[in-house]
């Protein structure tokens, strides 16, 4: 049976993982200029976008300080 729809479907296929965490590691940050991104890579997490696009161009030139504010920023949402 197969079941079409008239407009595509976002549909998560994958479960979701929770975790409680004291702390997460951030092993190192990437900052690609030509794609206008910074990535944070942890171990707990995996990678985390800080900065990309516009939000790039406004942080301009950011320091760890930043970039920890930041991952406090996009985990308490």
């Amino acid at each position: 049976m197969k079941i079409t729809f008239e407009t595509p479907k976002e549909i998560v296929t994958v479960k979701e993982a929770k975790g409680t965490f004291s702390e997460i590691t951030v092993d190192y940050i990437t900052d690609s200029s030509w794609r206008k991104e910074v990535k944070a890579f942890t171990r707990e997490l995996g990678i985390l976008t800080l900065w990309e696009n516009e939000e790039y161009d406004t942080i301009g030139q950011w320091t760890d300080t930043d970039a920890i504010t930041r991952i406090s920023e996009l985990l308490n949402g």
